[in-house]
């Protein structure tokens, strides 16, 4: 039996009934194999689901624009599922590849610029901390820009959720480096681009900023704030 036998045998015996039938006959194309890599993933099947994905991202770019979307999210699942292990060298190489590859046909399916400041984040867990907060910066203001470009009801359901996540992850950099009064001030930002805003737990934050209780207003803070799609 062959490696990509044993796979395919391991995977039919996870989630063969949850999939139609004839799914495994079609297992040596792309996009079947993705489907099933993607429910083992929906298992917890994480290490055999990444073994599916390796074997999709080894067959490299595809002409066909949907194998090519296989090929791309196989890299993407795999850089988070290294991320998850703290293999960040792993995470982002795969990471960068997969953005490079990205079309833009593709955001339907998956938030680019949430994979952008994924790989951010994976530079800065490698010890890049000036690269990380250099290429975050640059990032924010190139979105803030369009948000600004857009009617604001616009913005905060179209660029609003991937901005905020860039700026929440601003402020964990500097959480991380024990700044906290960098980070309240960072976290800020978020008021303009969220969606929903709780006041009273905002107005509470603002009276621990004013009495430089720098920690208890940034936790105030997140817990005041929502900025998911609507």
């Amino acid at each position: 039996m062959t490696e990509m036998e044993a796979l395919k045998e391991r995977a039919r015996e996870r989630v063969a009934h949850l999939l139609p039938n004839t799914t495994f006959h079609e297992f040596d194309d792309l996009n079947v194999r993705m489907l099933i890599a993607v429910t083992l993933l929906q298992r917890g099947e994480k290490e055999l689901a990444y073994r599916l994905f390796e074997t999709i991202a080894a067959e490299g770019p595809q002409e066909n624009e949907n194998r090519h979307f296989a090929y791309v999210r196989s890299l993407v699942e795999m850089a988070e599922l290294d991320a998850e292990r703290e293999r960040f060298t792993e995470a982002e190489e795969r990471m960068e590849e997969g953005l490079a590859q990205f079309p833009e046909s593709m955001n339907y399916m998956m938030s680019r610029p949430h994979l952008e400041v994924y790989l951010i984040y994976y530079r800065y867990r490698l010890g890049k901390h000036e690269t990380a907060h250099r290429e975050l910066q640059d990032w924010i203001r190139r979105e803030e820009e369009r948000f600004c470009e857009m009617p604001p009801e616009d913005g905060r359901n179209l660029v609003g959720p991937g901005l905020c996540y860039a700026i929440h992850q601003q402020s964990l950099f500097f959480v991380e480096e024990g700044e906290w009064r960098r980070a309240v001030e960072s976290f800020q930002r978020l008021r303009e681009y969220a969606n929903h805003v709780d006041e009273a737990g905002w107005e509470e934050s603002e009276r621990l900023v004013s009495e430089e209780r720098w920690e208890e207003a940034y936790h105030r803070l997140v817990d005041s704030i929502s900025y998911h799609a609507a």
